[in-house]
């Protein structure tokens, strides 16, 4: 039988770290060994430029992965539609080649589509966050998102406020079907995923407290409990009002919120659940309105925003205060309707 004859060699290669290592060869013959080297010398070489000047796609994924560990998963999905927005447009970009210029004229093609200027300047802070992560790791020397600026002309979207007699409607009907969920985010301004994982265990109905520590977040419709103790604003304790309180059953253990099973309910199972409240209690709300109420209780009760902050687990007392500044705002208008009603009469 044949025996193949080989020739070997030892070459040191460069590695994208910029460390060298030795890697042997092996041909039929000294002219296909030396192509081969030349291949792998080429190959090696461009990983390591490539590695010294990363696209921008992939220092914002690898931004993302770490940063998603120190945050709450609702500023996570924040950030997945600006993120994708942005790889759209410069994924192939070397991001240490990206100018101010190439940011603003992004933010300028945004407002020209007519989107509204909470949504690009959230497109703007998540490019912030992947430059200054650049620079930290080396890939770059300054932040060029820095230099740019928001138009003057993007509209602004204003958060719509519930309907008062809607949200009186609410205070009447827990008797309802799912009543009794609408109640509780009335009067805790709870998220929805922090509303469905609430347990009676969280509640010491003792010292008038209940305990946010973990929220339900759907993954392919599938309710999963995620833990919410990386995120400091997302863990607290919150009081518990006294009408809640009488609506609750103090014997009860487990979810407060479940399906038939007496499991945690999937996403369709909570959207038929509240499109069936909705019909019964008459009522046009969103659960995310019914924080916004639980805010404007707040915002009449006088408490400060930052304590109207720390119960509603903002991350930012900002969000506080622009929720106060738009509830300030629609009583100024409901004053002058009602000044307009009664000297037209």
């Amino acid at each position: 039988m044949r025996k193949y004859q080989y020739v070997e060699k030892k070459v040191n290669i460069i590695q994208p770290d910029g460390t060298y290592k030795a890697k042997s060869v092996y041909a039929h013959s000294a002219e296909e060994l030396e192509k081969k080297i030349e291949r792998l010398i080429s190959s090696a070489e461009k990983a390591h430029a490539e590695a010294l000047k990363p696209k921008f796609g992939k220092v914002a994924d690898d931004w993302y992965e770490e940063h998603s560990k120190e945050i709450g998963v609702y500023t996570n999905d924040c950030y997945n539609a600006p993120l994708k927005n942005l790889k759209n447009e410069f994924d192939d970009i070397a991001i240490i080649d990206i100018t101010t210029k190439d940011i603003q004229n992004f933010i300028n093609k945004m407002s020209k589509k007519g989107y509204a200027k909470h949504t690009i300047a959230l497109r703007r802070i998540v490019a912030s966050l992947v430059f200054d992560y650049a620079i930290l790791q080396g890939y770059a020397q300054y932040n060029p998102v820095l230099a740019t600026k928001l138009p003057k002309n993007a509209p602004v979207k204003k958060r719509d406020l519930p309907d008062n007699a809607d949200v009186e409607k609410v205070k009447n009907s827990l008797d309802k079907p799912f009543g009794l969920f609408a109640y509780l985010c009335l009067y805790t301004g709870c998220r929805r995923g922090e509303a469905l994982a609430l347990k009676y265990e969280d509640i010491d109905f003792s010292n008038n407290l209940i305990s946010i520590n973990k929220v339900v977040v759907y993954q392919n419709g599938k309710p999963v409990i995620e833990n919410r103790a990386k995120s400091a604003s997302g863990v607290r304790t919150i009081p518990l009002l006294e009408s809640l309180k009488k609506a609750l059953k103090k014997s009860k253990k487990g979810y407060i919120f479940t399906n038939d099973n007496n499991e945690l309910m999937t996403l369709s199972e909570f959207n038929s659940a509240w499109r069936k409240y909705v019909k019964a209690a008459d009522i046009s709300l969103t659960p995310h309105q019914l924080r916004h109420a639980f805010a404007t209780i707040c915002f009449d009760a006088g408490l400060e925003e930052k304590d109207t902050a720390q119960i509603m687990g903002h991350s930012k007392i900002e969000l506080t205060m622009n929720i106060y500044t738009h509830i300030k705002e629609s009583r100024k208008q409901e004053s002058a309707n009602k000044l307009n009603a009664y000297l037209n009469k």
